[in-house]
Formats: structure tokens, sequence, C-alpha cells
């Protein structure tokens, strides 16, 4: 950016010029320095329509009209002969974001893409209304039509509930989404999206039911209560079979209680499920050691280590079976 001194232009909205970019000895008169500095401390925080000077969803036409006269203006071989100094590196990079704009923008489905994401907020509104407008036009129309057909009317509300349960899902409700899809799913036996989507919800369900079991389990610890403290892990670690940290922590918790088969069943399950989760093999490490099974609790940890050799736990403990075995 440039110094916090300097000359104020009105025309740059209030840009402030380093004096010492202004007076640099170059073939460039005031103005063009001028115009130099402020499009490359501005370029990066412009969108493609400003870059070009256009308006905003301006057609491709426009655009490459507009790209033209730019370079008419920045293109580094504008200035033949002449002395540029810094400002030949600032005019390469101004011709860079022209390019780029203009590549962005001249092929059609790219710009209606860009100018969707760079709309104006007048512009997101006046599109906002319209859709609202044209969806309650739709759902009369669905109405109308569910009144004097029953299959229409069995199709329409496969597709509201299909609707609805897409919203629950962008909120973040997923049990509610499930069953909105399942339901879809059995008025409509055909609907397989339903039944894909369904599925999908009941596993993200199940997921946050799980961290909220695993949550509990954890704050049960903190209170030492070890036995509510695995019973809640346990649940969470048969209401998502997919996260492998919660058999982990079911083994440690049934270690740290004296239930050995409890942990070692989780401990080799987590290792089977999760063959590369070097905390899964630290964990049956540790239980085979209580255990005494110490030739395959030092494998398991050496596995462990391989996988994460920061495990500062498994480290000290296959130390202290090797020190015992020396002993």
């Amino acid at each position: 950016m440039p110094g916090e001194s300097g000359v104020q232009a009105d025309r740059y909205h209030g840009f402030l010029f380093n004096p010492a970019d202004l007076s640099e000895e170059v073939d460039i008169d005031l103005d063009r320095r001028r115009e130099i500095l402020y499009f490359v401390a501005s370029m990066d925080r412009w969108t493609h329509w400003q870059a070009l000077d256009v308006a905003w969803n301006a057609s491709v036409a426009q655009v490459r009209d507009a790209y033209r006269e730019r370079a008419k203006v920045f293109h580094p071989d504008r200035f033949p002969g002449l002395q540029l100094g810094s400002y030949r590196n600032r005019l390469e990079r101004i011709f860079r974001r022209l390019t780029e704009a203009r590549d962005a923008l001249a092929e059609e489905s790219a710009r209606a893409d860009y100018a969707r994401r760079t709309a104006p907020p007048e512009e997101v509104a006046r599109s906002t209304a319209r859709q609202i407008e044209n969806d309650a036009r739709a759902r009369e129309r669905r109405a109308r039509m569910a009144r004097t057909n029953p299959l229409v009317s069995r199709v329409a509300r496969v597709r509201e509930l299909l609707d609805r349960g897409r919203q629950a899902m962008a909120e973040e409700r997923f049990a509610d989404a499930a069953r909105d899809f399942m339901t879809a799913s059995a008025m409509d036996p055909t609907a397989t999206e339903a039944r894909t989507l369904a599925e999908q919800a009941r596993r993200k369900a199940s997921s946050g039911r799980a961290r909220e079991l695993w949550e509990k389990a954890r704050a049960a610890e903190l209170q030492n209560d070890l036995d509510r403290a695995q019973m809640f892990a346990e649940a969470a670690a048969d209401a998502d079979p997919a996260e492998p940290r919660y058999g982990v922590y079911v083994a440690r918790l049934a270690l740290g209680r004296g239930a050995l088969e409890t942990a070692r069943s989780r401990a080799e399950a987590t290792v089977r499920s999760a063959p590369t989760l070097a905390t899964a093999h630290e964990a049956l490490g540790e239980v085979l050691a209580v255990q005494g099974e110490v030739a395959a609790a030092r494998k398991s940890l050496e596995r462990a280590l391989e996988l994460d050799a920061g495990l500062a736990g498994a480290r000290e403990r296959l130390r202290k079976l090797r020190w015992s075995f020396l002993r």
C-alpha cells in the first residue's frame, strides 16, 4: 500500500499516492502514473467487471471491446523505447490482471456463472423476489392439479417431502430430513433419489447423535464416573461405527476400569476397521501389555509408532516392555 503521506486525487476515491513513486524518473506523464499506481493497488480486490471497467453482467462482446481499450492504455508495448523503471513491472502485472478478467468473462457459460456470483445486492434482491413469485405460482399450479388428480397429488406430496428434506439437510436437522425422505420413498418406491437421500440423512443423523454421546462420555470421565462414561462411549461407537476414534475411546475407558475383554474386543475391532489409525494399534498394544502378551503388545506398539512416530505414550510403553524383557 502507498505511504500514509502523499498526494490525494479525488477521482481516485481518496487514494493516497506515494510521492516517491510519483517522482520516479520515468518517461510516463504524471496522470498516467497515477492511473497505473491506482490500478495496481486496487486490482486484487476488484471484480473482473471492475478491472475491465464494464458494467456488471456486460456481454461477451462488451468484455472483449473493453479489454482492447484497456490494453491500449496499459500494455507495456505501448511505451516502446521509453524509460519505464519500476513501472514496467506494474504494467506487466496490470496486463496479466486484464487478461485474467478477459479470459474469465469471454466464454458465455463461465461469464454467466461469474455474473451470478458477483451480482450486486439490488440484483440479488430482484432475483430472489422473482424466484419467490415463481415458486408461489408453481405451488398454486400443483395444488390446483392435485385437487382434481390423485396421482398428481401423490407426486406433488413426494416433491414437497423431498424439498422439505433438502431444507432440513441444509439446516443440519438430519433426523427430520431422514423422516421426510423415508416417507417420500414409501409413497413412491420408484423414487431412487429419496432412498439415497434418506440413507445420507440417516448417516448424518447417526453421526450427530454419536458426537452428542461422545461429549457426554467425556463429561462423565471428567467427573471420574467411568461406568457412565463407558456407557455413553459405547453408545457413540455403536451409533457411528465408521468413526474409529469412538472405538479407541471405549477400549481405553474399559482398560481403565479393568474390563480387559471389552477393551481388547473394541481395540481389535477398531484395528480391523481402521488399520492405518495409529491410536487404535496403540490402544490394542496397551491392552495386550496388561494381559501379559508381551510379544503381541510390542508388535502393536511398534506398528503404532510406524504410523505416527509422535505417540509418546506408545513409545514409553514399548520402552518399558523391552526393559522388562531384558531383565
